[in-house]
């Protein structure tokens, strides 16, 4: 995750809100052919990495689950993610091929993984969760059936109101039908959201940004919902700044050639409220749009019990900031 006190040198996602009132829309928008890659090696790579692999060492079933007919996915998975790595990290990563013999290095972690491509017994983890374990995004694999997508391998370490264990197998729609809202012409926005990624084809991922509000979590899953939903009444008008973070997801959808999956990528950051004030346009926007989220927008994203603390601290902060000199 992303931590900065200058943030005019920080490339933090924020949000594209479009006006100074809440909607809810999917956004997804195709990529320049030069940005189609979303690899991203942060200064804070080997923290990224340590938290993930800490969270599925604690949460292995909890944070990681696939069906047993997936590997060719997986194996197909493991050779987008290290072509992506050595295409725009190559100082950072490197793969030797003999046959099927592979050699993947991580020189910056200074690990190696050889495998023979094609052959899970030459791993100790399933494919999927072994590359993935060097890169710091969330990655899930959504296999396209019946004019549908279904969920058969994931691996997570930043949820938001998710997890692999609870949600495997499920539809895209069955994923997603909490969503409280529904387009002019009585479409749900579900439906129009899978329709939209039937038409992603190979070469030509789609992306889009999605936030949400976090009560001192980095994530929240179904499986520990007994310890961080009562953590949210201990939000404040004064202490929220602290607190609650902005939670941004930069979401990539890429079809995979061979299997004709979806794989859904995501790059989660967080920002604390009271950073907001080192950008005053930011305060503001982020401010009015929570102010007009719906009651069950707030219940879906999880943020009801503790937005209009969070909304207040907006406010006052930017009355103060009105009356500085």
């Amino acid at each position: 995750m992303y931590k900065s006190t200058n943030l005019d040198m920080f490339t933090f996602p924020f949000v594209n809100y479009k006006d100074k009132t809440y909607r809810y829309s999917n956004d997804l928008v195709a990529l320049p052919e030069d940005k189609v890659n979303f690899m991203k090696i942060t200064p804070e790579y080997e923290a990224q990495i340590r938290r993930k692999r800490a969270m599925l060492e604690k949460q292995p079933d909890v944070r990681y689950q696939s069906f047993p007919h997936t590997m060719e996915m997986q194996w197909e998975f493991v050779e987008l993610i290290i072509g992506l790595a050595i295409d725009k990290y190559p100082e950072h990563f490197s793969v030797e091929k003999d046959g099927d013999h592979w050699t993947f290095t991580n020189h910056i972690l200074g690990e190696t993984e050889k495998f023979t491509f094609g052959d899970e017994s030459s791993i100790t983890r399933e494919p999927y969760d072994m590359i993935g374990r060097h890169f710091h995004h969330d990655y899930m694999l959504m296999v396209n059936r019946d004019d549908n997508f279904y969920l058969e391998v994931a691996q997570e370490s930043f949820a938001a109101l998710f997890s692999p264990n609870w949600n495997l197998g499920m539809s895209f729609n069955e994923i997603h039908a909490p969503v409280p809202f529904k387009s002019r012409d009585g479409v749900h926005l579900t439906d129009r959201i899978r329709k939209f990624l039937l038409t992603i084809e190979p070469g030509a991922p789609r992306t889009r940004v999605n936030w949400n509000l976090m009560a001192d979590r980095w994530d929240v899953n179904y499986e520990t919902f007994d310890i961080w939903g009562p953590q949210r009444d201990n939000v404040t008008s004064e202490n929220a700044g602290k607190l609650v973070h902005l939670r941004v997801e930069e979401q990539w959808f890429i079809r995979m050639p061979r299997s004709n999956a979806i794989l859904f990528v995501l790059d989660t950051q967080f920002l604390p409220l009271e950073d907001l004030v080192k950008r005053p346009e930011w305060l503001e926007i982020t401010y009015f749009n929570l102010a007009d989220i719906p009651d069950e927008m707030a219940e879906y994203k999880g943020m009801a019990p503790f937005l209009p603390q969070s909304v207040e601290y907006l406010k006052n902060l930017i009355e103060s900031m009105k009356v500085q000199p």
